[in-house]
């Protein structure tokens, strides 16, 4: 590829040179393609932040191989190279819709669930058993916390060091948490929400 040239024909590689005329020869590619890349890539998605994104992960694909072996960067190679990762960033979407669609899926049965308030109240008497199972001052700390009070205005309550505050909150999730084993999920959404 000479180092002059602003258009790339079938026959030019992108391989290994020196670092300069790598650089040289990379951002002559680079201006001359990106835009074609985008609009065309832009075109098949929709969105410009995912055809940016796109087109950025080919250029650096090819970066990344210029010590490797040698490319052959046509026209061609390019748009179908982009036509790759079009197909791969559908493939990828697809993928996170379709776990979305059954976490959604899953979350409505559960919140139509006529078990859910069962599962709360059971929930809720396994906490507050949990609590009781728990050292005084490391309840007294926990609860606390639960309460919206900080750690600093604890210690200074309970005259600790805010450090020993943390300490004893580590120590009564760990504790809660296994003692909620069984109900685990529940648990965790339960311990951080309600009592935040």
């Amino acid at each position: 590829m000479s180092e002059t040239s602003t258009t790339y024909s079938d026959t030019d590689t992108f391989g290994p040179t020196s670092a300069v005329n790598d650089e040289k020869a990379f951002a002559e590619l680079y201006d001359c393609y990106f835009r074609l890349l985008f609009n065309y890539t832009f075109s098949k998605v929709n969105d410009r932040f995912a055809a940016q994104e796109i087109v950025q992960e080919l250029f650096i694909s090819i970066w990344k191989q210029r010590h490797t072996n040698a490319i052959q960067v046509s026209r061609a190679y390019l748009f179908a190279s982009a036509k790759n990762l079009i197909i791969s960033h559908y493939r990828k979407e697809y993928t996170r819709q379709h776990y979305y669609g059954q976490w959604e899926t899953q979350r409505e049965q559960f919140t139509e669930s006529t078990d859910q308030p069962l599962l709360t109240s059971d929930l809720q008497q396994r906490y507050e058993q949990g609590l009781q199972l728990l050292p005084p001052k490391c309840k007294e700390v926990f609860v606390s916390s639960r309460k919206g009070h900080s750690n600093r205005e604890i210690a200074q309550q309970l005259t600790i060091s805010e450090k020993t505050v943390e300490q004893h909150i580590t120590k009564a999730l760990r504790l809660l948490k296994d003692y909620l084993r069984e109900h685990y999920a529940y648990a965790l959404v339960y311990l951080f929400t309600f009592f935040d």
